[in-house]
């Protein structure tokens, strides 16, 4: 693979973000210069190509005990800075943690600071800020990178990575998104609602058929989130308890985060500790969400999963089915088990848990 690259009229700033492996006490400081607007075309041996406005999409370090952490750049294309105060002091970029820097296909997702402060996490974070910069910078740096890099295990090479949109074959190695539920735990007035739709046998985890899934529990989350919970975006970064988002100054308290938890995919059976299963012709198409009883609040599931989001199965797998910690909640079409996911399930009459996922 080569790279090359069309001067034109870019906007450049430097993203800084300093994490701590809890367990060994190192340190991992991510310094690096964002292009936007830049093309950056990328040739490979089939003559394809893909050009990114905004590079690198993500930064991958290897530590010392062979693990990685991957975070998500911030699209801050406009001009916004630190120092000119319109990236709140306490912005939290998306970080996913890798078991093994030979395997960037799965790996958690840290997507607030519930999951820094959970005792499950393996990482402290210890701050981001973003620094305006100029193409010289943004050359300096692509040239440093190239001289200290140092190839460990799928590393990406050492200007990031950029999830092209029509990724060859081989890209798959690295995740593409991070899946998880947001719970909602309901006021009294709702919860009201919830035990109005709860089936006669009260099963802990249920849901509603798919066409009225949106006019029950869709609008009893929709009245509840008006209160701006949020699980994060591109721009602002990972949802704060100071309520704060990118924006011009004074930061008014505007989107708070929510409980959030892992959805697996097809091929991943565990987020903690991160273990996966061969795909096969006889594999069971089952999708979990890993809640155990919240201790995994504030992780997500990321993985790549375009092979595992094919609409049709094998007749040789057992049913399709979505479950919460291995209770089954609902069978899946077999024809077309993902678009048959539930976006809502309930939690008895106490929450409701609804779909979400974040794309790098």
């Amino acid at each position: 693979m080569s790279q090359t690259y069309v001067k034109d009229n870019g906007y450049f700033y430097r993203l800084k973000a300093n994490f701590e492996i809890k367990e060994a006490g190192e340190q991992l400081t991510f310094d690096y210069v964002v292009a936007c607007n830049l093309r950056i075309t990328r040739s490979r041996s089939a003559g394809s190509s893909e050009d990114s406005s905004i590079h690198p999409r993500a930064m991958v370090m290897a530590t010392r005990d062979g693990h990685a952490v991957m975070i998500r750049t911030l699209h801050l294309c406009s001009g916004s800075t630190t120092e000119n105060g319109m990236v709140p002091p306490d912005v939290l970029p998306l970080a996913v943690w890798f078991d093994d820097v030979g395997d960037l296909s799965a790996g958690v997702g840290y997507l607030s600071e519930d999951a820094y402060d959970n005792p499950l996490s393996r990482l402290k974070f210890l701050g981001a800020r973003i620094e305006k910069a100029t193409r010289e910078d943004w050359e300096t740096w692509r040239e440093k990178s190239a001289t200290q890099y140092v190839q460990r295990g799928v590393l990406p090479g050492p200007w990031g990575y950029d999830f092209p949109n029509q990724a060859p074959p081989e890209l798959g190695q690295y995740i593409s998104s991070c899946w998880t539920y947001v719970r909602l735990k309901l006021p009294k007035e709702l919860r009201v609602k919830l035990r109005e739709l709860w089936p006669q046998d009260r099963p802990r985890y249920w849901t509603m058929p798919k066409e009225t899934e949106r006019s029950t529990l869709g609008e009893i989350v929709w009245t509840y989130s008006r209160k701006r919970s949020s699980s994060g975006d591109v721009h602002s970064g990972q949802p704060l308890r100071s309520g704060q988002i990118v924006q011009i100054p004074p930061h008014v308290p505007s989107s708070w985060p929510s409980e959030m938890y892992p959805l697996m995919w097809r091929g991943l059976t565990s987020v903690f500790p991160m273990r996966k299963s061969a795909l096969g012709n006889n594999s069971d198409f089952i999708l979990n969400l890993e809640y155990r009883d919240g201790a995994t609040n504030g992780f997500g599931a990321c993985q790549d999963a375009r092979a595992d989001l094919e609409y049709r199965i094998p007749a040789s797998s057992a049913a399709p089915v979505f479950e919460v910690d291995g209770m089954v909640v609902k069978q899946l079409d077999r024809k077309i088990p993902v678009l048959s996911i539930p976006q809502y399930v309930a939690e008895r009459d106490e929450a409701v848990f609804f779909w979400s996922w974040q794309n790098f």
